[in-house]
């Protein structure tokens, strides 16, 4: 009498109808696991800041031509291959950030870094950078309220300019393009980035920098290790007074 084969058991009659399904899902955790791994270069970088920080190293972020508008009013396109139609000079380099002029906490300490820049850019006569501070909040952001924000912190409109994209559209493709990101908080305000970007005339961006970096900043941006000349110290009229500003917000009758 000749042995029969053992009839499976339950367990073998589900593994055996689960292979097919399991093997899907192994192939799935595996392509997941190679991109994530090729997003952040090998599980190197795991925030969003470090990947947008490696793609500088790698000359990979640049800033698209944007139009803007000027607290005077007047136009400017930025990172494009046009000459900004307020200066006979093209700046080699701009040092960006990104604000809003009703913010109360650091698109205000940005204020005071970058009127120190500024300071250290006139004693120093340059012209080839140029501070440039974008709003994202342009629908808010007004000529009026770009014009206050610039009398606060005393920004002379030739160094550093305050600015705001003329279309929404065009704010989202800057900052889409530079993976700035900028969240209403629910309270009116935004939560976004404050890092300092120095991009050059083409657009390329070449360094990111933290908000209180604002020095190492300024130095790429010269070209200088060290500043050939000592930097303004915090203090030195950063904020201008509630009168400068009310006057600088008078319409004329």
């Amino acid at each position: 009498m000749s042995d029969s084969a053992a009839a499976p058991t339950p367990i073998q009659n589900a593994t055996t109808r689960l292979a097919p399904t399991l093997a899907v899902c192994a192939a799935v955790l595996a392509m997941a696991a190679g991109s994530i791994g090729h997003l952040t270069r090998g599980f190197e970088l795991w925030t969003f800041e470090d990947i947008r920080r490696d793609e500088v190293r790698r000359g990979e972020l640049r800033a698209v031509p944007t139009s803007l508008v000027k607290a005077d009013g007047a136009a400017l396109n930025a990172f494009g291959d046009a000459t900004p139609g307020d200066s006979a000079a093209r700046p080699a380099v701009y040092v960006v950030d990104f604000i809003y002029t009703n913010c109360t906490s650091v698109c205000q300490t940005l204020g005071a870094e970058f009127y120190r820049m500024q300071e250290a850019l006139r004693r120093e006569g340059r012209n080839d950078v140029r501070l440039l501070s974008i709003s994202i909040d342009p629908q808010r952001d007004t000529v009026p309220a770009l014009r206050a924000y610039a009398a606060l912190h005393r920004a002379d409109g030739e160094r550093w300019t305050i600015s705001a994209p003329v279309q929404m559209a065009a704010l989202h493709e800057l900052t889409g393009a530079l993976g700035v990101i900028a969240i209403p908080d629910g309270l009116g305000g935004y939560v976004h980035n404050g890092a300092i970007h120095v991009i050059d005339s083409s657009g390329i961006v070449l360094g990111i920098h933290d908000y209180e970096q604002w020095e190492s900043a300024l130095r790429q941006a010269r070209g200088l290790w060290p500043s050939p000349l000592p930097l303004p110290q915090a203090g030195e009229g950063e904020r201008a007074s509630d009168a400068q500003v009310a006057r600088s917000v008078e319409v004329p009758r």
